[in-house]
């Protein structure tokens, strides 16, 4: 999943949401501990997981909720199965008896509801939508394949910590006997935990025991803000760069190893890119990574996502020039101006104030301001080591012949292996068309066909970049 894979259109407004860089929460009227002090203890059959569906406008989007009730407060995750599996814990989760309450302030996200019969029913508010919303709960739609490999088969292996400026990252080294190499797992863009949670399925932890079986120890974190992880949320990619460069010095010390690289999902590709040129890693892995500008692949991939929902070509020319007003605007404010100016354009084109003003403060956050200043071109040439990079075929994400040929432009005759996947999705699972909205439905976190050849093409890799 990648932070990038937001179309600017009205009907996909929660989609730009989830994928957004997180947003600073309001301040609340009343604390925390005086707010608990006067609710009644949850209903205990708020804890697990519940699904609902929304209806957005022009399309219906599937949600879920993962409720956890075992810690000293109730904590929530809402998720978007239609747009990438995209996780977004809630800031504000309250309970009361039957009754629920969750939000995230900086998003303009909430939902009010009631446990009764078995469902909770509600209303769920977002910027300019208001609709009512009831969540059942959850069955599981994994199906039982042999050949597909849900969780590592090596175990969780042993927990370790990065200490940041502001924080520290937790998260897993997972490694075979006698590794060869070792890698820093970076993940996509948004919330994600150590495992690579998306639509259900441990879509990381799939690629460590593929690694392992290739002879690479890898440590892969959860993200800032999520899980056992405590740091604030960044606010460029150097940020994020800089993690991983604290995480490859631990995993340096932690396993004795010198031949040591990176691999890194959809937006991790362009930031693995930049912690590589920073800590000087030996190699690089991109799975799906983002090798264009940030303007350009949101051009390709708006269109790409349009079309395959099946409209037109109008739709596609008013999201571009949509698309086109927002890059402006963000591309001529000064510093802090961002916000105001994008709330202002998209006002202008008629989007309702309180919408517009969301996807303002969304986008004109200084991540996202950032990411369009970035350069993924400059990075990959930069780096000297060798980069292998696999894309895959059906990615309405990341589009592969595009990405590819930005990659394969910027290193020129460096050291480069590319390779696209065939018949999968932007998460590596088999899919009929790519869509998001079939992440999950193949029933593994890891295509046979993709764990094959990652761990071939990272063997041949790693012969390249560490040997002796």
């Amino acid at each position: 999943m990648s932070r990038s894979s937001i179309a600017l259109l009205p009907v996909l407004l929660l989609l730009a949401a989830c994928d957004a860089p997180p947003a600073q929460s309001a301040p609340q009227a009343q604390s925390d501990s005086e707010l608990t002090a006067s609710l009644a203890p949850a209903d205990p059959a708020f804890d697990g997981r519940w699904a609902g569906v929304l209806d957005a406008g022009a399309q219906p989007l599937r949600l879920e909720l993962e409720i956890d009730l075992s810690g000293d407060e109730p904590s929530l995750i809402l998720i978007s199965v239609d747009q990438g599996g995209a996780r977004v814990p809630m800031s504000v989760v309250r309970m009361n008896g039957d009754q629920l309450h969750f939000s995230t302030p900086g998003m303009a996200l909430q939902y009010d509801g009631v446990l009764e019969d078995g469902v909770i029913s509600g209303t769920f508010d977002q910027g300019g939508l208001s609709a009512p919303l009831v969540f059942e709960p959850h069955e599981d739609q994994t199906r039982d394949e042999p050949s597909a490999r849900i969780a590592p088969v090596h175990g969780e292996g042993r927990v370790v910590e990065v200490a940041l400026e502001d924080g520290r990252l937790e998260g897993v080294l997972t490694s075979p006997d006698a590794p060869r190499a070792g890698l820093v797992l970076i993940s996509g863009s948004g919330p994600q935990d150590r495992d690579g949670n998306i639509a259900g399925h441990p879509v990381y932890a799939a690629v460590a025991d593929a690694l392992a079986e290739a002879g690479v120890a890898s440590l892969r974190l959860d993200d800032r803000g999520v899980g056992a992880s405590d740091a604030p949320a960044p606010l460029s990619p150097a940020d994020l760069a800089d993690d991983a460069v604290r995480a490859l010095e631990v995993l340096q010390a932690e396993t004795g190893l010198s031949c040591v690289g990176y691999l890194g999902h959809s937006e991790g590709g362009y930031l693995g890119l930049l912690a590589a040129n920073e800590s000087g890693a030996d190699f690089m892995i991109s799975l799906a990574g983002q090798h264009q500008d940030m303007a350009t692949l949101l051009y390709d991939q708006s269109e790409a996502l349009i079309r395959a929902s099946g409209q037109g070509e109008d739709a596609v020319e008013a999201n571009r020039e949509l698309q086109t007003r927002v890059f402006q605007a963000i591309d001529q404010a000064g510093p802090g101006e961002a916000p105001a100016a994008i709330e202002a354009v998209l006002i202008e084109l008629g989007l309702p104030e309180a919408a517009a003003r969301q996807q303002g403060a969304m986008w004109g956050q200084p991540y996202a301001v950032a990411m369009f200043e970035g350069d993924p071109a400059e990075a990959a040439a930069a780096f000297e080591g060798p980069v292998l990079a696999l894309f895959a075929e059906k990615d309405l994400q990341v589009l592969p012949e595009a990405a590819q040929a930005a990659l394969l432009a910027a290193r020129g005759d460096k050291p480069t292996r590319s390779v696209i996947v065939p018949g999968v999705d932007h998460i590596f699972e088999d899919s009929e068309t790519g869509s998001p909205s079939e992440y999950g439905a193949a029933g593994h976190a890891l295509s046979p066909t993709a764990w094959a050849m990652l761990v071939e093409e990272t063997r041949a890799l790693i012969g390249q970049a560490c040997a002796d």
